[in-house]
């Protein structure tokens, strides 16, 4: 007979354990840990596609001011995050700051283009609208040798 997960963990119910082990990944990275060396390019590689996939699910989740992109986008850039891409946030009004225009960005084409203007074809590599009205940009995570990271 198949006993259920709370069963096995003692008294501790799934919910408190999955609760407790969230405060204990926090509280490790408030202490400032960091990889023992020759792990610090494996460990910022992980990083970075843990906050690419959270940055998705958090499209999935919650109130929507806009209209939420649609779950195939969604598996497209989680695809872009698999072959190595990183997921920014990227708000119109950072695009209009880069594009040094007083235009509105609220088409995926136009902020797509903007962005390839301003940082060239090569980093951008996808676009989608999310939830809050910004966009969400999938780039390569280096770009003409350097570490690509949208000015803030």
């Amino acid at each position: 007979m198949a006993m259920n997960r709370s069963a096995r963990m003692g008294s501790t119910s799934r919910s408190s354990w999955a609760s407790s082990s969230r405060s204990s990944h926090s509280s490790t990275r408030s202490m400032g840990k960091k990889p023992v060396s020759g792990y610090q390019s494996v460990w910022n590689c992980f990083n970075n596609k843990i906050s690419s996939y959270k940055f998705l699910t958090a499209q999935t989740m919650g109130p929507a001011k806009h209209g939420r992109p649609t779950a195939a986008s969604l598996n497209t850039f989680a695809k872009w995050i698999e072959k190595g891409a990183i997921v920014h946030k990227v708000t119109p009004t950072q695009l209009k700051r880069w594009s040094n225009t007083s235009q509105q960005f609220k088409t995926v084409s136009s902020a797509k283009t903007a962005m390839c203007k301003k940082f060239g074809k090569g980093p951008i590599k996808a676009v989608i609208c999310n939830k809050t009205g910004g966009f969400l940009v999938a780039t390569a995570p280096a770009w003409r040798g350097k570490s690509f990271k949208f000015p803030s």
